[in-house]
């Protein structure tokens, strides 16, 4: 009978979680829901000097995030006794040594060849000549990577082991001591590292909030930038596996169902920070006005203006925002008067004169409108008028008053900046644009 799946996702508390991580942590979640198995969380904390408990709650905090759940949680400091009782099963075969201190796992044999039966990368062989005995306890008494993995695989009755392949090198000492402690050996999966751009192994610079940079691992940073979970689920999903119909955009119940192993790659994952502000771009425009303000609002505390301007603001650049993090930026100009060089103020294709005769004739038109007309339909209306009464092209006029309202090149519509700044606001600020425009030329 074939037992029920169980993977594990083991991380060690010495620092913060990180982006490969989380992809790992992932595969297996979406491995374990695919096949009605258990996912297991389990902290090889056995480095007392390195484990914290901060960084601990930060790797459940970043896993919560995400909606990945776990369905049983073990600390390796904690199993001293479980480490004991099977290195008592190696010295009943006499397959342990003391030596400098530390104990040692003495090979089987010499020249024998082990094969790694890759779930991705196929037969793997590796020999055992090439290898020096495994330790398995060091000389504080606590157990090493190798054993602690190995025993706790075996304990907790992982079926398949999906982990990054930086571990391939040592699964041939793993599937050793499976065997000598004769245990069913699991199934291995070794997924692709991933890679910056320029195919490197991504580094470990930490960045800090608000940063989106490709190559920084620290996880926290892709939250405090303002990426979307769904988001990140769909860029990490694609980090070394594809979709079988090409969406870059799915649920993560909708992950679940289409996950396979057989369809992770064996070459290295590009980080396309692109693709990520893409994803995330493609999740922010779905939401909800009162959704996206709600998101938005952990990011604006420090931005002081009316209410009903703010919330006018974020309507406007909903579109436009990649993260959340870039949104103080985009509205900042709503709540203050833009700071900008007045010959910004020309079109490419227009001149000093022909601008500072839009800017004059949209001041005379604008002043002349009633309060209640002060909408978007309207001013578009008397705006496209006054291009064609004044003999204008529309970059005289509404490009100048575009950089007028928020000192930009790329900003939403003049006329909805009009309608969100309202009357006072919008003319007040033309008239400090034909002073600049003046001024600079």
């Amino acid at each position: 009978m074939e037992k029920k799946v169980c993977v594990r996702f083991a991380p060690s508390p010495t620092g913060p979680l990180h982006i490969g991580g989380v992809r790992t942590a992932l595969f297996n979640y979406v491995y374990a829901l695919a096949n009605g198995g258990t996912f297991i969380l389990r902290f090889e904390d056995t480095d007392k000097d390195r484990s914290e408990a901060v960084f601990e709650n930060n790797i459940k905090d970043g896993l919560k995030w995400m909606g990945i759940e776990w369905d049983e949680e073990y600390h390796q400091s904690k199993r001293a006794d479980i480490y004991k009782k099977y290195l008592d099963k190696l010295k009943a075969k006499d397959l342990i040594y003391e030596h400098d201190g530390g104990t040692y796992f003495r090979l089987p044999e010499k020249n024998k060849k082990i094969i790694v039966d890759d779930l991705i990368r196929g037969k793997v062989e590796f020999n055992s000549q090439d290898f020096d005995d495994v330790v398995l306890f060091k000389k504080d008494g606590s157990p090493t990577f190798h054993f602690a993995n190995v025993v706790d695989d075996i304990d907790m009755n992982i079926t398949h082991v999906i982990r990054g392949e930086d571990h391939l090198s040592n699964t041939p000492k793993h599937i050793l001591l499976y065997e000598a402690l004769g245990a069913d050996v699991p199934k291995f999966a070794h997924i692709p590292l991933i890679l910056n751009p320029d195919k490197s192994k991504m580094s470990k610079r930490m960045v800090s909030s608000g940063s989106s940079r490709a190559g920084d691992i620290d996880f926290e940073a892709y939250i405090k930038a303002g990426y979307l979970p769904e988001a990140m689920i769909n860029f990490l999903a694609q980090l070394g596996w594809s979709p079988p119909d090409e969406n870059d955009f799915f649920t993560l119940e909708e992950l679940v169902k289409m996950f396979t192993l057989d369809r992770v790659q064996k070459a290295g994952a590009v980080f396309d920070i692109k693709n990520l502000n893409h994803i995330n771009h493609h999740y922010l425009m779905e939401k909800s006005l009162d959704d996206y303000i709600k998101l938005a609002e952990p990011y604006i505390t420090h931005l002081k203006g009316d209410k009903d301007l703010i919330e006018k603001a974020l309507k406007l650049v909903q579109d436009r925002a990649q993260t959340l993090s870039e949104i103080p930026d985009l509205i900042e100009y709503f709540l203050k008067a833009p700071k900008y060089d007045g010959k910004l103020l020309i079109f490419k294709k227009s001149s000093p004169e022909q601008t500072a005769k839009g800017l004059d004739a949209a001041l005379k038109v604008l002043e002349a409108i009633d309060e209640r007309d002060w909408v978007e339909t309207k001013l578009q209306q008397v705006l496209d008028n006054t291009v064609a009464a004044e003999g204008l092209l529309p970059g005289d006029v509404f490009w100048p008053v575009r950089v007028a309202l928020s000192g930009e090149e790329g900003s939403p519509s003049p006329t909805e900046l009009l309608a969100a700044l309202g009357k006072d606001e919008s003319i007040k600020r033309i008239k400090t644009a034909i002073g600049k425009l003046a001024s600079s030329i």
